[in-house]
């Protein structure tokens, strides 16, 4: 069965995949995630709620610069920004984002801890398997 990954992101660059000009989440590290596992994106503070979720359709590992070169047009963040990011590292992970859906009504973090109360925002990634998921909302 797939997982289900929450990630936590920036409110503009939340907004720019749900708006479809960002089909790349950049990360330094890599998830541990397969291709068809779903992603919820939990948008940080000052908004504080999941937005939506997204499939996975692939994790690459490049250079940033390979990274840059093969998909700047759909990172959703400018080269100074990009390059800032990835300044002390060698390594670069690209979330290649499908079927991304924004939810009519987004999730407030106090509406998602009603449902799940141990749930905190994750610092890079958070697992969860689905069967996990629909018992927890059968409670």
């Amino acid at each position: 069965m797939s997982k289900i990954i929450v990630i936590s992101v920036k409110p503009e660059f939340a907004n720019l995949i749900f708006d479809g000009s960002k089909k790349i989440e950049l990360r330094k590290s890599r998830p541990k995630a397969n291709p068809g596992d779903l992603m919820i994106v939990y948008s940080t503070s000052p908004e504080m709620a999941v937005l939506g979720i997204c499939k996975i359709k692939e994790v690459l590992k490049s250079t940033p610069d390979e990274i840059w070169i093969n998909h700047s047009e759909i990172l959703g963040i400018d080269k100074v920004r990009f390059d800032e990011y990835y300044s002390e590292t060698e390594n670069a992970v690209a979330i290649v984002l499908d079927n991304v859906r924004r939810f009519k009504t987004k999730m407030p973090l106090k509406k998602v801890k009603e449902v799940f109360p141990s749930f905190t925002p994750p610092q890079t990634f958070k697992y969860f398997n689905r069967s996990f998921i629909l018992e927890s909302m059968k409670a």
